[in-house]
């Protein structure tokens, strides 16, 4: 069970609304424990990817210092988001096949017309082939 407290849920939304209609993306922090996943931040990215409107590219810069802050006590890289323009909130074949790390919780967010109607959390299968679909509590309880 993936827990994203409303203040995040609002970030993520104004950044996927803010980049439309290209991809938003950044990466999620937070601890987890025992079953269940405590997203504490969502810190957004600049998509470096080529082709922003579909695709997406984390700065790999931003990874690595959330990582050093992560071995000084901070709270822990432990998955990302991504948006879809004008899609679902499902992973895509593109999706699929940028699946690199096989840990990493993906939230992908379906943004129209500047609007979020929808986010949902997913875990990759460890050989790479495709996602579980992940409980998400939007409101931060269990």
């Amino acid at each position: 069970m993936i827990l994203l407290p409303a203040e995040q849920r609002a970030a993520i939304a104004a950044h996927a609304a803010a980049d439309y209609p290209n991809e938003a993306c950044g990466l999620l922090l937070g601890q987890k424990q025992s079953g269940r996943v405590l997203i504490s931040q969502a810190v957004a990215s600049a998509n470096i990817a080529e082709q922003p409107s579909h695709r997406f590219e984390i700065d790999p810069g931003l990874r690595l210092r959330l990582q050093k802050a992560a071995r000084a006590g901070e709270a822990a890289v432990i998955g990302h988001y991504h948006s879809h323009p004008d899609g679902a909130a499902r992973p895509s074949d593109t999706d699929r096949a940028g699946i690199f790390e096989a840990d990493l919780i993906w939230l992908i967010v379906a943004v129209n017309d500047s609007h979020v109607p929808d986010i949902a959390a997913f875990m990759p299968w460890a050989d790479g082939g495709g996602f579980d679909e992940l409980e998400l509590h939007e409101n931060g309880t269990g």
